[in-house]
């Protein structure tokens, strides 16, 4: 039987305390550049830096309320993993065994929270070419999170269903992963968008060149993500599909915002929608298809019967 890990527990409570100053520092960053200007907290907006480093295919305004539902998500994989102290499985507490929590997730997403709180005081600065560096770190240490927890779920998705914990399984899929999925997904879309404003502002490359190479990187990488997805690690990511969605979202913004049927970057974008819209679509019929013919560990194994 495991037995409960005080340092474990440590770990969990720090994590909601650094989730909770990068949630305060977001929210002062709208509220301080407007109404407490004197506390000298933030001097700006993230509104107004990207009107003053105007780019061609920035979202409209109202995609970027996705930050709310990203946090929210945030909160329910962290309550559920909290939730986890309070259960037992049949080797011990929950948080300990099955090992579907391992310290390093919470590890990993101290240090991305502290970046992100890095990120608004170097954007907020103007420092747009250092927050570049910063910012590209946010995705990754998403997708390091993603790894590590599908390969947990992966070694002990077995042992859970024959333990009854099938339940648990979801819980993890659909807040856990697809939580990180689209935070990862937004987070690399404003990569792409701080790439472009470097390209345009420091390095002297036009606008719309700027914007091409943008827009032609995150087409690659939708294109990698789909194959990797549903040909490569379909048995891991079958479930995430919420990456999709946020492409999506935030292309429509941009075309909603930026529309100019002479411009090629809107011909891009509305290629690209497309593009992401049937990536979309074939994902969906590839995992209600392989739900009933290839099921993952529900499928093959049978809670145990006593």
């Amino acid at each position: 039987m495991a037995d409960h890990k005080p340092l474990k527990i440590l770990l969990i409570v720090l994590t909601w305390l650094v989730f909770l100053a990068m949630l305060f520092f977001n929210a002062m960053q709208g509220i301080a550049s407007m109404y407490l200007k004197e506390w000298k907290l933030f001097v700006s907006s993230n509104t107004n830096i990207s009107e003053k480093y105007y780019l061609e295919i920035t979202p409209a305004g109202w995609t970027f309320s996705l930050w709310g539902f990203i946090y929210a998500w945030q909160a329910l994989w962290l309550i559920y993993a909290t939730c986890a102290l309070c259960r037992r499985s049949v080797e011990g507490p929950l948080y300990v065994s099955p090992d579907i929590f391992p310290s390093s997730l919470f590890v990993i997403y101290m240090f991305n929270n502290a970046n992100n709180i890095a990120w608004l005081f170097l954007f907020d600065r103007e420092y747009i070419q250092y927050s570049l560096i910063v910012i590209a770190l946010t995705p990754f240490t998403l997708y390091i999170m993603m790894l590590i927890s599908c390969k947990q779920l992966d070694k002990y998705g077995s042992v859970m269903i024959q333990q009854g914990m099938g339940k648990d399984i979801w819980m993890v899929r659909v807040f856990l992963h697809n939580g990180l999925g689209i935070y990862a997904a937004w987070t690399t879309i404003a990569t792409l968008l701080n790439f472009a404003m470097v390209l345009t502002y420091y390095a002297g490359m036009s606008q719309d060149t700027a914007c091409t190479i943008s827009l032609g990187v995150l087409a690659m990488e939708l294109i990698i993500y789909f194959v990797t997805d549903n040909f490569l690690f379909d048995k891991y990511l079958r479930y995430t599909i919420v990456p999709y969605i946020v492409v999506i979202v935030a292309l429509i913004g941009s075309i909603a915002k930026n529309w100019d049927v002479t411009k090629r970057n809107s011909i891009f974008t509305a290629a690209l929608l497309g593009t992401a819209g049937l990536c979309f679509l074939v994902k969906l019929v590839l995992v209600i298809w392989r739900s009933r013919t290839r099921p993952t560990f529900e499928g093959k194994n049978r809670p145990m019967t006593m």
